[in-house]
Order: structure tokens, then C-alpha cells, then sequence
């Protein structure tokens, strides 16, 4: 569909960007959402969430273009139901996930494999599954260790994290691995990121890379601000994205999503 947005592309991180605080999409952004779209603009997400949690948004949210997931592990067409690409962990790197099992008992951890999620160590943000729909399996049966990984997280607070991640990555494994949150660090394999993720997308949908806009607020978002055409940090954002993002979108609470689409129609005006 042509439309004043026809040309471009909005890339969205989900949480803490696209969801408020109470893990939902407000109104607001729904609605600029929607009216991106029907102008004829591409929407969709890149985020290191799986392919059903996501999909448990879609009542809600309108995406037109594969999604990047799994912190640009995945590419995902919604549409069609398939993943577009996929990358996984290098077999060599899963022993030092045991490694960390045996000796980090302070850090929880959780193996995604064939979309579904096995908590290999509970933790408290473990509970975290219990109002989500999709499948959990509080254990790592042996025979996964044998299945293709697309991702692990280390869990555990801020200070727990900020102490072992260093270690993790000088002393376990020296692969690609990036902080998704203050509790999160996400281990996915080497040579897969959100930019990369997001401009494969952008170039299998036909848009240039000067089009894209890319709004994040954490570490695994700096990577595609540094590449898009324009790029926004939310309010809420860790302040090193703050420095690499080209403009200042409001919090994740004060609809940044419409704003940044507001501001993208008044460019549109000006260059007609």
C-alpha cells in the first residue's frame, strides 16, 4: 500500500520500549501504530523475546514485516507463520553453560530450544512464566543438550549480574552474548545481532537502509540505533544508549511509539 510512509521502515524494541511498565501497549500507541501502517509504513519489533511471546501480543499489536527475535537469532514472518532465518549456539560454547550451573548457584538459568523454554536453575524471576501461556519446562532433560540452542539467559539482579558477567565472558565462554535488561544476559550465537537481524529484514522487504527507524532503551538495542537511518532512546534508556541514539523519545509509560510516528509525519510534510 503506498502512503506517506511508504518508504519506511519502524523497528521497535518490545519491553521497557513498546510496553509500559505493566508489560501492556497503550491506546496511544496502538492507534499510531495502526495508522503507520494504513499510511502505508512497515512496523515491526526486534526483541529477545521468543516466537510466542510475541505472538501473545498480536490481539493487540499490528506488525507488516518479519520480526527480529531472540536478540537477531531469529527471523520471524508472522504472516506466514515460518521463521525466515535462524542461527544457533556453536556446540562448543554449551559446556560452559554447565560450567556455570556448577559453579554460579547464585545465577538462574534457561535454555530456549525449539521455541520453548527449559529452566535449567530456577530463580526468582522464574515466576515470571507463571501468567504467560507458552511452554516451560522446569528442567534440562538430557536429550536437549543434543538439540539445537538459539539462546540461554543468565539471570540474576544488577549487582549479581555486573559481577559475573564479566568472568562469564573472560573466563566461560568468549562468544557473543549481550545484556538485555538489568537481569538479563543473553547468550545467542556468534555473528547474529539486532542491526544485522534488522537490516537482512529491511533488504528482504525492500527498504532502504536511510528509511529505517530503530527505538530502544537497552545494551542489545545499540547496535541497531548505530545502523538505522534515524534513531530514538526512550526516556527510560540506559543512558550509554541515550549517547548513541539520535534523538529522545518519551518514556516507555508516555507513548513513545506515537510520538516518534508523530514527529516522523511532520519530516514527511516538510520534504512534500
Amino acid at each position: 500500500m503506498q502512503g506517506k510512509f511508504s518508504d519506511y521502515l519502524l523497528v521497535s524494541d518490545m519491553d521497557a520500549t513498546l510496553l509500559d511498565d505493566n508489560h501492556t501497549i497503550s491506546e496511544e500507541n496502538r492507534q499510531a501504530i495502526d495508522y503507520f501502517i494504513k499510511n502505508g509504513g512497515r512496523f515491526t519489533v526486534a526483541t529477545g523475546r521468543m516466537v510466542e511471546a510475541v505472538r501473545a501480543y498480536m490481539p493487540n499489536l499490528h506488525i507488516n514485516a518479519p520480526a527480529v527475535l531472540h536478540n537477531g537469532a531469529k527471523i520471524y514472518d508472522y504472516e506466514k507463520d515460518c521463521a525466515v532465518f535462524e542461527r544457533f549456539i556453536e556446540e562448543n560454547r554449551k559446556q560452559a553453560i554447565k560450567r556455570v550451573y556448577d559453579d554460579f548457584p547464585q545465577i538462574g538459568l534457561e535454555v530456549y530450544s525449539d521455541e520453548i523454554v527449559y529452566v535449567y536453575r530456577e530463580c526468582e524471576e522464574t515466576k515470571r512464566f507463571l501468567t504467560r501461556s507458552y511452554e516451560v519446562v522446569y528442567s534440562l532433560p538430557d536429550e536437549i543438550w543434543q538439540r539445537p540452542w538459539i539462546k540461554v539467559l543468565l539471570i540474576g539482579e544488577r549487582e549479581l549480574l555486573d559481577k559475573y558477567e564479566p568472568i562469564y565472558r573472560t573466563e566461560y565462554d568468549n562468544g557473543y552474548a549481550v545484556r538485555s535488561g538489568d537481569k538479563y544476559l543473553d547468550v545467542v550465537a556468534n555473528g547474529v545481532s539486532k542491526d544485522k537481524g534488522m537490516l537482512d529484514m529491511a533488504k528482504k522487504i525492500g527498504i532502504e537502509q536511510n528509511k529505517i527507524i530503530a527505538v530502544g532503551d537497552n545494551m542489545n538495542d545499540i547496535s541497531m540505533l548505530e545502523v538505522a537511518g534515524i534513531s530514538y532512546a526512550v526516556e527510560n534508556a540506559e543512558e550509554s544508549v541515550k549517547k548513541i541514539a539520535d534523538n529522545l523519545a518519551p518514556s516507555n509509560n508516555g507513548g513513545a511509539i506515537a510520538y516518534i510516528i508523530n514527529r516522523l509525519e511532520k519530516i514527511v510534510k516538510t520534504q512534500n
